[in-house]
Parts: structure tokens; sequence; C-alpha cells
């Protein structure tokens, strides 16, 4: 035989001959994550921020594909429910969202398509982090990384304050179509800049934001870097980083306060609360006190520095606060009468602005309009993109998790609690889909890998048994999907036809006697000067309009007619826009022109009535300025102002408006796509159930002989 020698008579192994081998080196397991992490201020520089950990997540993905097995972290089943369910949203991105913009274009799928990539990209990690030996991702690597993280964070937010205005154009942005590339989140992606300038303090101020999209992504992210820093540099890294780590912080300290979020400051004071009363639960007397006099140290620095005064002004500007509340609630009013359970899959423009039916953004005015319905917080987008089902799945993910590591019995487990804490406290204010979310997600790699070891291999999940399973109750799942979207299209189709009549209605401008300097007229110009564009929208669906189309005063017959008119405006203009919904055609028509007929009406009626107050009130002044006899010939310039303004305000038509444009009725667009997406979402959710409720049921179909 080959490679064999005869000796006697036995057998003797020939020598081998060496046979070529491939180099000894080879990149490390974990490189993808390296070069995301310490490359990312290149990618920023690029327009890649974005785009390469999405890129690499596939390299990621392929890794865990080539493995036996594939852990699954406890709780991932529930993320998985949520996943579908944020899949769900495709099939109700046109639905028409209330008191959003009606209508949509092809944008809509791509914010729904780049959001669902980072939930993916994200998802991927957590598997990938999981599943990844000690050995091919070691714990202090990870630390140090997301500790690198922390510091480019640190140096764009310096730099974001100390140079403003440098921004430029990135290699991506340079290929992009041009109007792609003027859609606003293509742009916040790909288009490098170091802060926002905005005017908070009621002045021009700096936020800084590199290298993120927005100031408040800055805020974020930094806050989710922090713990790692601080274990990587000061408790496991070498004695260069601890001597260089409170140079950082301090650096860090003044993109900080500059930045103006609120939400970063709560957080960050919680944050040293927490770890204060974490040592002092472990009974840590010595770490305490130190922890606790370093607090003071810092604390009394920042009150004599210059950094306190602009934290005491954010403080006492809190304009913000009112519009983001109308905003928050406006999105859950409007996911609540309209999609409840699965959302609407993507953000929707508000219609008019919280001051004006007709407010709009404009060049001059870019804040008089309003941000879209489900921003402003993740929570919020996970709300009305995914409805109240959806956002019961997205916390109880990350509740499940935090549950496992409260106890903060290990670095990774105390790491994991305060990352987990400070994205809850974010959610409400900010937007963490992207890195925080990635950063969250890396926490409960981790910390499931932990467990894991520690426990045994018995107490772990894995992937293909959960696919196995799928696979055999797949007909069940969408036995259950299928009845659930036919119960919903049944629904939707016992539900009324209405039809739909608009009518635009040009306002004549306010007539001079309604706001003039001409004269004084006490208490009553206050009034006068709340003519609006929204007055009228109100007094087109006053009682007197109402009345006398319906022919009654009774409050519940006014209250049912107000259900069926919609009042809007033209964006930035005088035109009111009239929608009356009825059972019939002609009968949505008829009420149109009736509703707009006396309205026109009431505010001929009602301007005549403000000409003949004015009136009155002049000549009562010329009467108090005439002679002994009272006539009305008063000499001097107030008179002759007087009198110039009784021959002004004669002369001023009370002409109301006019229809210019009333659009045949249309019967109203039943939006089959909410009940049969929720009904399809609720019957996947029943299945799921009972898979849950029985976890050790199979179904077997049996096949025809």
């Amino acid at each position: 035989m080959t490679g064999m020698l005869l000796e006697g008579d036995r057998e003797v192994d020939e020598p081998q001959r060496r046979v070529p081998t491939s180099p000894r080196w080879q990149l490390p397991t974990h490189w993808p994550l390296t070069i995301v992490v310490l490359g990312f201020p290149l990618w920023w520089a690029m327009g890649l921020r974005t785009i390469l950990p999405m890129v690499l997540t596939v390299v990621m993905a392929d890794q865990l594909i080539r493995r036996r097995k594939i852990a699954l972290p406890r709780g991932f089943a529930v993320w998985a429910l949520f996943l579908a369910w944020m899949t769900l949203g495709i099939f109700v991105l046109f639905a028409d969202a209330p008191d959003a913009v009606p209508g949509g274009n092809s944008s809509r799928i791509l914010i729904f398509v780049y959001r669902a990539a980072w939930y993916v990209t994200a998802t991927v990690i957590l598997l990938w982090v999981a599943n990844l030996r000690e050995s091919e991702l070691p714990t202090r690597w990870v630390y140090q990384l997301l500790g690198f993280m922390f510091v480019v964070t640190a140096v764009g937010g310096l730099v974001g304050v100390l140079a403003p205005t440098i921004e430029f154009t990135s290699a991506v942005e340079l290929f992009l179509p041009r109007g792609l590339r003027g859609n606003g989140l293509v742009q916040a992606i790909v288009h490098p800049a170091v802060a926002d300038i905005q005017n908070v303090l009621g002045r021009p101020e700096a936020r800084p934001k590199a290298p993120f999209a927005y100031a408040n992504s800055w805020g974020s992210n930094l806050l989710l870097y922090m713990p790692f820093f601080l274990v990587a540099w000061f408790r496991q890294g070498p004695r260069w980083q601890r001597f260089v780590g409170p140079v950082v912080l301090a650096m860090a300290a003044i993109p900080v306060v500059y930045s103006l979020n609120r939400g970063l400051w709560v957080a960050m004071a919680l944050g040293a609360l927490g770890f204060l009363w974490l040592q002092v639960s472990k009974g840590r007397t010595l770490a305490t006190v130190a922890s606790a006099g370093l607090l003071v140290v810092i604390a009394a620095i920042f009150l004599l520095s210059p950094l306190y005064n602009i934290v005491q002004e954010r403080v006492d500007n809190q304009h913000s606060n009112e519009r983001r509340g109308q905003l928050l609630e406006q999105t859950v009013s409007s996911t609540l009468r309209g999609s409840p359970a699965v959302g609407f899959g993507s953000t929707r423009d508000v219609q008019g602005s919280f001051s004006s039916i007709a407010g709009a953004s404009t060049p001059d005015c870019p804040k008089c309009g309003v941000p879209p319905l489900g921003t402003q917080g993740h929570i919020w987008q996970v709300i009305f993109s995914q409805g109240f089902i959806g956002l019961g799945l997205f916390l109880s993910f990350f509740v499940m998790a935090l549950a496992r590591c409260w106890r903060c019995r290990t670095t990774v487990e105390t790491l994991c609690t305060f990352t987990l804490g400070f994205f809850l406290l974010l959610l409400p204010v900010y937007d963490t889909l992207g890195m925080p979310l990635v950063v969250v997600m890396i926490a409960i790699g981790l910390l499931a890998r932990e467990q894991w070891a520690s426990a045994g291999a018995g107490s772990t999940s894995y992937l293909e048994p959960a696919l196995a399973r799928l696979r055999a109750a797949w007909p069940l799942l969408l036995a259950t999907t299928l009845l659930g979207a036919m119960l919903g299209g049944a629904v939707a189709a016992l539900a009324p036809v209405q039809h739909s009549t608009r009518t635009s209605i040009l306002l004549t401008p306010a007539p001079v006697y309604l706001s003039t300097d001409d004269r004084d007229t006490g208490s009553d110009s206050d009034a006068i000067s709340e003519v609006t564009i929204d007055t009228e929208a109100a007094l087109l669906v006053s009682r007197q309009s109402l009345s006398r189309v319906v022919g009654s005063t009774d409050p519940a017959v006014l209250d049912e007619v107000r259900d069926r008119i919609r009042v809007t405006a033209v964006p930035s203009t005088d035109v009111l826009v009239l929608e009356v919904r009825a059972p019939t055609a002609a009968e949505s028509r008829e009420q149109a022109e009736s509703v707009a007929d006396s309205y026109l009406l009431t505010r001929r009626a009602y301007l005549s009535n403000r000409r003949d107050q004015a009136l009155l009130m002049l000549r009562q002044e010329l009467t108090e300025l005439g002679g002994p006899g009272g006539e009305l010939t008063p000499a001097g310039a107030t008179g002759e102002r007087l009198k110039r303004a009784v021959e002004s305000i004669q002369l001023t038509p009370t002409t109301a408006g006019e229809v210019i444009r009333t659009r045949e009725p249309v019967q109203v667009r039943r939006q089959l796509e909410v009940p049969v997406t929720t009904g399809a979402g609720l019957g996947l959710a029943a299945g799921a159930l009972v898979l849950a409720m029985f976890p050790g049921w199979r179904p077997r179909w049996r096949r025809r002989p």
C-alpha cells in the first residue's frame, strides 16, 4: 500500500511528506463587529455609517449558519413574534390615519424597509454575540470596542461644540440620484455634519451630533456606551487607560451639557444614583464612600463652572414640552381610533399643525410644522407603527431580559442592567432604533452566553428544534392567520358604505376694522385679534351654521352632523376645505353645499355685526369730541382720524367668501387592509399562543394514501 513499507512480517509506516498548508494567520471570528466599531469614524465620513453594519450582518448570519447549533436567548420567541408583527405593517402602509395627511408615496416603503433592516440587524447581532465562544469573541474585547465608541462619540461631540459648521458631502452621497439625495431620511443617513444649529434657548445654539444623524441620537449613544467605557478603561483596562479615562470623561462633559439633552442629563443622574445604590446593597463601604465623594466633587465642579448656567437656561426654556406632549397625545389618539392592534406600519405627516389647521413648515419658519406622528421617541414609533400589541411584545422582551440580570451578580449582569435601564428610560423621549438598539442586543447576548455557561447546556433552547416545530405547526399557524384575516374582512364588509364630498371655500381677508390700529377698542381688541382661519373653522361647525342645515338646534342632532364633517385648510392659505360624509352620494353633495352656504351666511352676518359695532363705537367717540350740543363736528387731528375711519368702514364690503370648487362625490375607501391585517395578526398570535401553552405538542398531519 502507498505510504507503507514491509519489514519482515509487519508493516511499517513510511514517514509522510509534508503537505503545504495555508498560512496560520487568519481573520478572527469577531472581525465583522471589530471593523464596524474601529472604522466607525471613517464609515461616518464616507456615508456608510448605517449601511456597513447592515452589510456585515450578512457575514455574521453566514457564520451562524455554518454552526452546528444556534442557541436562542430566553424570551427570543417573544422577539420573533414582534418581528412577525412588525412585518405585518407592510400591508397597512398606505392606510389613512386619523389626524394625518391622507395618501402617500413610495418613500413610505423606503422608511419601512430602513427600520425593518435595523430590527433584523439587531436580531442577527444578538444571536451572533450569544453563540460565539469566549475564545472567538472575548468579553473584554467587546467592552473595549464599546468603550472605544464612547471615546469616538465624545470626541465627535466636542468637535460639534468647537466647530459646529463642519459638514461635507460624503462619497456615498455623490453617487446617489438627485431625487433620492433630497429625501430627508437619506440626507440624515449619508450627509456628515457635526452639529445641528437650533434655537432651543431663544438664540442659535450648536447641538453636537457627530458621528450620528441627530443630536438626540448622539445623546442616547453616548449614554449606552458609557457603562462599557467605565468597565473597560477603569476596571479592566491597562494602566494608561486608567490615567487617560478621567480626561476623556471631563472632555465628554462639555458636549453633554451643550447638547441640551434633558433626557441624557436625567438618565445620567439616575445612573449615578443607581451605581451608588448598588455599592450600598452589596455592602461595599469603601466603594460607597469613594463613589459618594467623587459625585460630590463632580457636582461642585459643575456648579462652579459656566456649564451650570447653560443647564439652568435649558431648564428655564421648556417650550418643547407642550409641543412634544401634543404630538404624543395625537399619536396615541390616532392609533386608538385608526388601527390599535397593528398600527400603520410607519409614521405619518400631521394634518396642519398644533397652532393652526393651515400651519406648515416654510423656508422662513421651518419650525411652524410639526414632526410626523410616531416620532419624538421610540416607544411612540412602535405604538404608531406596530400598534399596542406590538408595543406589548416589544417591551416584554426587554423587561424579561432585565428580570434575568437585575441582581447584578457579575460584571456582565451589571452592565446589562444599566444598559437596559438606560434604554427603557430613553424610549419615551429618543429614537433608539439603530446603534442604541444594537448595543442593547450586544448586552443581552453577553448575558445569555454567560448564563448558559453557568447553567449548563441542558437549559438552552436551540434554533433547529424551534424551526422543526414551526415546520410541523405551520398548517395550524396558517389556518389561524387566514381565519383571522377572513373574519377581519367580514367585519369590514359589514360596515356601511360612505360617500364623501369635498368643497373648497376661499375666505375674504378679515376687514381692517377687525384689527385696526386707528382706534383703541379696549377689551374688544383682544377678541378681535383672535379671528383666524381656525376660528373660521369653528364657526363653520357652530350651532348657528349647522342649525340651518338640519333645521334643528337639538345638540344630539348637531353632534351627529359634526361627526360626519371634517374641516381642514390648504397650508399657509385662507382656503378652508370642507369634507362631508353621508350614506349616499347625493346626500353627501347636498349637505356639503348646504353647510358651505350656511357658513358663508353666518360669516357674512358676523362681519356685518362687527362692522355695525365698530361704527357705533366710532360714532360714540365722535359724539364725545363734539360741541356742547353733541353735534358730530369735532375739530383737530383726532376728529379727522375718526371721520376717516368711519368712511373706511362704511366702504368696506362684508363679503364672506366664495365656494371655489366642489368635487364630485366619491365613495369612501373602506381601508380593508386595516381590519384584514388586524385579523391576520390576531389569528397568528392565537396560533402562537396555542403552541406556547402546549410546548410538548406537535401537530401531526396525516397524508392521504
